[in-house]
């Protein structure tokens, strides 16, 4: 059962997550970045070039205030140090004979869903495989590889210091973090952004038809593309391009269908789209791919429409809040 995206918008799910990179060149240089992100909203950073914990968005900084964005600057110095020492360990265990740029990578986060915590995340990478990570139900850490054990065995009965850290970061400091940026940043959180829906067409030789359904500048992420026939769901996309985020914060995506000759003649195509930000889904219809219009499903069209539009040639006059172009 598919759920509607309003109902997924509903549900209050909001993520927190911090991602380290840690790089050390193979003349002993290193390099070493985070940022920090509010469900798919950057909000810091933080590099060793800077070497300054930066919000990003001033809704951010104000949630989490200055003293605590000092103290975090301070934390990542240390960080940055550790990692240098952890990079090394690394490779000395993974590849002893390696030599070159080798990167480690840190993954930290945490979540709620309708104020209940869920999906924590301490989770180490090297060289991009799976290194370590934490286990936040028996608060234990699994090795993802052999030379991993070592490093395990020492966080769960040496020095348990680091494992403390963890599971209180994960339990308290995450979560309480979360809720402030959340409480701060809901109005940026809720914005609707309406996807710009257009419709493009290419004809092959052997007589098949290709239509795709471009939907762009669209916020929040999710998204629901599908075709349809004969006001028949759904049919098999050819291609997707999947959700592909845009450089100003928004997204887009686009779908494609291949029509054969045999299957144009009598039927009526369709794409549709589905998105929080529209009151009902858009439509974009066809005759075997030549002629069609757009109009919202289940609501009498509004304003002017122009029938017979050859995709590739006109602009069809449809409501601003569902406007789209056959191109």
């Amino acid at each position: 059962v598919r759920l509607p995206l309003h109902y997924l918008m509903l549900t209050g799910r909001h993520s927190l997550a911090v991602l380290v990179t840690a790089v050390t060149h193979e003349d002993g240089t290193h390099h070493y970045f985070m940022i920090s992100k509010l469900d798919d909203i950057q909000i810091a950073y933080y590099s060793s070039d800077t070497r300054e914990l930066r919000p990003t968005q001033t809704w951010a900084a104000q949630a989490v205030g200055a003293e605590y964005l000092q103290e975090k600057t301070r934390d990542f110095w240390g960080y940055e140090e550790e990692a240098k020492a952890e990079t090394l360990s690394a490779g000395s265990e993974l590849s002893p004979s390696s030599t070159g740029v080798h990167t480690e990578q840190l993954h930290v986060g945490c979540a709620l869903s309708d104020q209940a915590p869920v999906d924590p995340r301490f989770q180490y990478a090297y060289d991009g495989r799976d290194f370590i990570s934490f286990d936040n139900q028996t608060g234990t850490w699994v090795a993802a590889v052999q030379p991993a054990v070592p490093t395990k065995q020492l966080w769960e009965t040496g020095s348990k210091a680091w494992t403390h850290f963890v599971q209180q970061y994960l339990q308290s400091e995450c979560l309480g973090t979360l809720q402030s940026l959340v409480q701060q940043g809901r109005a940026v959180l809720e914005q609707q952004v309406p996807p710009e829906v257009l419709v493009s067409r290419t004809d092959s030789p052997d007589s098949s038809i290709t239509l795709s359904c471009h939907a762009r500048g669209f916020y929040p992420r999710p998204i629901h593309v599908s075709w349809v026939r004969d006001r028949e769901d759904i049919l098999a996309e050819k291609d997707s391009s999947g959700i592909l985020h845009n450089a100003d914060g928004t997204y887009y995506t686009q779908s494609s269908l291949e029509i054969s000759p045999q299957q144009q003649d009598g039927h009526r195509y369709a794409c549709r789209v589905e998105h929080s930000s529209l009151g009902e889904p858009v439509f974009v219809w066809g005759k075997g791919g030549v002629n069609g219009r757009a109009q919202g499903l289940g609501a009498q069209p509004q304003g002017s429409y122009r029938d017979g539009v050859r995709l590739g040639h006109r602009k069809v006059n449809i409501p601003a809040q569902h406007q789209c172009e056959l191109v």
